[in-house]
């Protein structure tokens, strides 16, 4: 799609620059250089900005401003260049998780779990991976595909104390756990 159809679609689906830019995990500044044409999106980029766009102003995604599983990796990656504390970058994936029982269409679904950026630390990239997969199997919904290959080398028990890590291994979710992430599940759910 060419830098003027992305802007005539946006525009035609009554989408701003920061919706689309939210929901793509990308910024505002990227999406208008899309629309210039004195950018080019890559084909993960241009596929989630397509998916941003096909589900229209009145999807939960925009009307509820959702975070998606691009717009969660965009903002680990930026929690991250700025040091922050891993209890802070939970609250990201807590976010994550509790905003997927609003998905509920095809369209919905594909913008919400596209392929994310990478976080810049292959332990997030393996942590959303492993959510991702957690929630399409627990709502019955086919595992995207990007989700294979996230997978650490030693396990990382995130945010754990080392007495309680036996509790947080026995109470990880198994997408997780086959990856390498040691969480407890309750820790991921938002109270």
């Amino acid at each position: 799609m060419k830098g003027w159809e992305l802007r005539a679609a946006r525009r035609k689906a009554g989408l701003t620059l920061r919706d689309v830019a939210r929901a793509a995990g990308t910024s505002e500044s990227n999406v208008s250089a899309y629309e210039r044409g004195s950018k080019r999106p890559s084909a993960a980029t241009s596929e989630r900005l397509h998916a941003a766009l096909a589900v229209g102003r009145t999807s939960p995604i925009h009307a509820n401003t959702l975070l998606t599983v691009p717009a969660a990796a965009a903002s680990l990656r930026f929690g991250l260049r700025r040091s922050w504390a891993t209890v802070d970058l939970l609250r990201i994936v807590r976010e994550l998780v509790s905003n997927a029982a609003w998905v509920k269409t095809d369209a919905d679904v594909a913008a919400f779990f596209a392929r994310p950026s990478t976080t810049g630390d292959e332990r997030w990239d393996a942590m959303l991976a492993g959510v991702v997969e957690n929630l399409s199997l627990k709502t019955g919904r086919p595992v995207p595909e990007w989700t294979a290959g996230h997978a650490l080398h030693q396990l990382w028990f995130v945010g754990s104390v080392a007495a309680l890590d036996a509790y947080a291994l026995a109470h990880t979710p198994p997408s997780l756990r086959v990856r390498g992430v040691v969480v407890d599940e309750d820790s991921l759910e938002s109270v």
